[in-house]
């Protein structure tokens, strides 16, 4: 009697191709990222401490507004426009007192550009100057 037996052919050997062994020069950083031991990052010690830390750091902050206000205090800001003189003006007011703080053009200067404006209708239009021109 004769055994069959099915024979498997033996399993092929494969080489793996990695990238270590296709281009070992590729595999270096382009740069060295390792930092020196004094500029690495450290673990938080305490969560507790770290919050106490913001916290006085809000405090100062509120405290430097506060005093902020004290030195300039909060003011109430327009832009009104003057048809008499056809310009907007800048007006800052003092909410408590309701006194003017700042006006920008000055009342002086809204007065000197009215007179200038009154002097010059009074003149009448501007008279052409007559002149001789040499070639």
């Amino acid at each position: 009697m004769v055994d069959t037996v099915l024979a498997r052919p033996p399993s092929p050997t494969y080489t793996a191709i990695t990238p270590v062994t296709r281009a070992p020069e590729q595999n270096e950083p382009a740069t060295n990222t390792d930092l020196p031991v004094q500029n690495t990052v450290r673990p938080a010690v305490d969560a507790q401490e770290l919050q106490q830390e913001e916290e006085r750091a809000r405090e100062r902050e509120r405290e430097s507004q506060t005093l902020l206000e004290l030195v300039a205090p909060p003011l109430d800001r327009s832009n009104n426009f003057d048809p008499e003189t056809e310009s907007f003006i800048y007006v800052a007011t003092d909410p408590d007192s309701g006194e003017v703080v700042r006006q920008i053009p000055s009342e002086t200067l809204r007065r000197l550009r009215a007179y200038a404006e009154t002097i010059a209708a009074q003149q009448g239009p501007a008279q052409p100057q007559n002149f001789q021109t040499t070639v």
